[in-house]
């Protein structure tokens, strides 16, 4: 037996290790993590159940995952046991043919807050015509689930393809989640706005979503709230998209919002203040006189909440 399979039957039988383990995600990003950075990816965890191999890239036929890429799998599970996932000496930050010494700089300028480790860090959960998947990640996942890992690290985009989300029977999309999308609030009724499949950019498909319909209640703000969403501008907790918690006693993240405030109270629409073209003749307009949804939206934060 060698000491790679020695440290894997001990973290087998010893589930307390994986808060070591995921110890340096909280160094690097927001969320749950400690990095200020505005565009730090919010960290969250899933459960390991909730990820099975038919929600791999490649669906039904991701066992093939297993196969072709067992020697990666392999690398990055001993690098996991080794160093910690995505720690300070692990392969993640020495990639590219990176020297040890310009690694370790490259992960403290990460913990300083001043710059954040990019959207393919950790494991991303997307969306495809069958229900949500992993769009990134499937390797680490895979090596992840092989180490029993109780939960695994993730995150969101919320990137809209024209068409209706799906949704999965057993975590359906959070009802805050499905009023940022400009959802209805019960996934049985019919989508706000009739989104249909134009077959165009992302870009085309939200303008024609706004002007299309007669009913202006209906429009979609080409630069509120649900159009930036839609065009993945935002990183999204995943215990927020499913609007519950997902790990037992770790709570859910919500928007780190003033005493008072919800995520249930951001406009949709593009957020107005007091000054501007509106502040006189179309009061009607301002819905942030105090601009607290424009900074949120500019620098989103994250808190704990417990349910």
């Amino acid at each position: 037996m060698t000491a790679f399979d020695t440290a894997w039957d001990l973290v087998k039988a010893d589930t307390g290790m994986w808060d070591e383990i995921y110890a340096p995600l909280y160094d690097v990003f927001g969320g749950r993590g400690r990095n200020p950075n505005r565009n730090a990816i919010p960290l969250d965890f899933i459960q390991t159940k909730d990820l099975p191999l038919e929600r791999h890239y490649g669906g039904k036929n991701a066992a093939a995952l297993q196969d072709w890429a067992e020697e990666d799998v392999e690398k990055i599970m001993q690098d996991i046991l080794e160093h910690g996932m995505m720690g300070r000496d692990s392969h993640w930050w020495h990639r590219g043919r990176k020297d040890l010494e310009e690694a370790r700089a490259d992960f403290d300028r990460n913990k300083a807050g001043e710059t954040n480790p990019g959207n393919v860090a950790i494991p991303l959960i997307g969306f495809t015509e069958d229900g949500w998947q992993i769009n990134e990640g499937n390797h680490r996942v895979a090596a992840l689930r092989r180490l029993n890992a109780p939960y695994v690290p993730t995150y969101t985009q919320a990137t809209w393809m024209g068409k209706t989300k799906p949704y999965s029977v057993d975590l359906p999309m959070g009802s805050e989640m499905r009023r940022w999308l400009g959802l209805s609030p019960s996934p049985k009724d019919p989508l706000l706005g009739d989104i249909i499949d134009y077959g165009g950019s992302f870009k085309e498909n939200r303008m024609r979503d706004y002007n299309i319909h007669s009913d202006k209640s209906k429009k979609i703000d080409p630069y509120g709230l649900t159009a930036r969403l839609r065009d993945g501008k935002y990183r999204i907790p995943t215990s927020f998209l499913f609007g519950r918690e997902l790990v037992p006693d770790m709570g859910r993240l919500v928007p780190d919002l003033p005493e008072g405030l919800t995520a249930a109270d951001m406009p949709l629409n593009e957020v107005r203040g007091k000054d501007g073209w509106w502040k006189d003749d179309y009061a009607e307009l301002i819905n942030d006189p105090k601009q607290i949804f424009r900074n949120w939206q500019n620098s989103p934060k994250w808190k704990i909440q417990e349910d």
